[in-house]
């Protein structure tokens, strides 16, 4: 009667780590969104910060949409590469946007990326973020010795294209 008790449980725990990592995988290769307005692929050429969420270079889906068919709006990101990393950005606010093409605007803070905007031009939706923890906007100034506040400087933009993906 042990040995049969012992056998179920066992079974069980098998089971629940099965069940386990297959939700661990349909993570890692589809949105977790319940409503998706946009979904894109991007490049990134640089490690970037977006929020929390630090990403190595390389190739991402994002999707933009609701996790519970209500607001608020999230950002998921979903890295392709085996290890990469997958994870939801709130934006600080949703706007509408006139641009032409959907990109990604980044600041340029020495050799990584702050991701500031998501624009997607097929909905006409723009979603502003805010700048990571601790993350200073400064560039080089001549005038003044060293670096300065990027208010009183000039600082790189760098706009990364995002490929619309077909529903």
């Amino acid at each position: 009667m042990k040995t049969i008790r012992s056998l179920m449980t066992l079974a069980g725990f098998s089971l629940v780590l099965c069940a386990l990592g297959a939700i661990g995988t349909r993570a890692q290769s589809a949105p977790s969104l319940s409503t998706t307005n946009f979904a894109g692929s991007m490049t990134l050429p640089a490690d970037a910060q977006w929020g929390r969420l630090t990403l190595p270079a390389g190739d991402y889906d994002l999707y933009y949409g609701t996790l519970n068919d209500r607001e608020p709006f999230v950002v998921e990101v979903v890295g392709k590469a085996e290890g990469a990393p997958h994870g939801l950005v709130i934006p600080l606010e949703n706007d509408t946007t006139s641009a032409s093409k959907s990109s990604l605007i980044c600041v340029r803070a020495g050799g990584a990326l702050i991701v500031r905007t998501l624009e997607m031009a097929r909905i006409g939706k723009s979603a502003s973020f805010a700048m990571p923890r601790g993350a200073q906007l400064v560039a080089r100034n001549g005038k003044h010795n060293g670096y300065t506040q990027l208010a009183e400087a000039p600082m790189l933009i760098q706009r990364i294209p995002v490929s619309v993906n077909a529903k």
